[in-house]
């Protein structure tokens, strides 16, 4: 069996638009990578005959598997691929906002890729994970439009350290969409034009290549959860309490929420701090 890393992202601001007539939002993002996080684990069947078997393991997926969705979308391309085992080793929840799902399958058509002949424009695959363009980028940062396929690479950011807090309470990625709809109908959050979300953005990333301290990044997301648990405001309030953390949000449309830092150790320190404080926390991480 051959083992395979899988990355997660965070989005570092999230500026989401009307509805299109499809029902997709289009928004404007900087993605920025972290990881590896979880693994892979892939063998090809000898047998023609076999069904692919998928495992998932520590968490239980409902439903069909991304990576299933993938294999068939590249057959259904043409693409001749034998049968397969794969083994899911999943450490991150399901509704965290982080893409762990997107990873997954970019892991698997990177791998597939070394192994067969695929050609194949990335965005194609926004149709089962909107970031999967991302994570088969080679970029570690970038700005995307669309619904997160359409994609401007970045100099990578390095030297940043992401704490990276997942609460014991998910959202579902339809159900924050269709908060947040509600909210907007009712007037309470307005939506800001592409072009400032684009500018927002870009000099969002100028500031954190300076190191320069920013505060709250934007996410339109972070009014509905606030609204959910007062786990956000005080893992914020925490976050600004340290010398050498840069900015914090939430992920994604929750229920992640992350703080940037300069200092590996210092990032270390606070992972003591926030898991002895919040207890809604699930999993933390401290991730490049």
């Amino acid at each position: 069996m051959i083992y395979i890393p899988s990355y997660i992202k965070i989005n570092l601001t999230l500026r989401v638009f009307v509805p299109r007539e499809d029902g997709y939002h289009e928004i404007a993002t900087l993605f920025h990578k972290l990881g590896p996080v979880e693994w892979l684990g892939v063998k090809k069947f000898n047998d023609p005959a076999q069904k692919d078997v998928i495992n998932s393991h520590n968490i239980v997926i409902s439903g069909t598997n991304i990576i299933n969705r993938v294999i068939d979308f590249l057959r259904e391309k043409g693409i001749k691929l034998p049968p397969m085992e794969c083994d899911i080793w999943k450490i991150l929840p399901i509704g965290s906002g982080i893409g762990a799902g997107s990873g997954n399958a970019a892991a698997m058509v990177e791998w597939l890729s070394t192994v067969h002949d695929i050609d194949l424009d990335p965005s194609e695959l926004a149709s089962i994970g909107a970031d999967i363009p991302f994570f088969l980028s080679k970029s570690k940062t970038a700005l995307a439009t669309g619904v997160g396929e359409r994609l401007k690479l970045l100099d990578q950011l390095t030297g940043i350290y992401a704490l990276l807090a997942i609460p014991d309470k998910s959202i579902s990625t339809a159900e924050a969409y269709r908060k947040l709809d509600e909210d907007r109908k009712k007037g309470n959050i307005n939506i800001v034009p592409v072009s400032h979300a684009i500018y927002e953005a870009l000099n969002i990333y100028g500031n954190l290549e300076r190191r320069k301290k920013i505060g709250l990044l934007p996410n339109d997301f972070i009014s509905i959860l606030r609204k959910e648990s007062d786990f956000y405001d005080k893992f914020f309030d925490l976050c600004n309490t340290f010398k050498s953390s840069l900015a914090w949000s939430v992920s994604g449309s929750g229920s992640s929420a992350f703080c940037l830092f300069t200092d590996k150790y210092e990032a270390l320190k606070a992972q003591e701090v926030m898991s002895s404080k919040l207890v809604e926390i699930s999993k933390i991480f401290v991730l490049e």
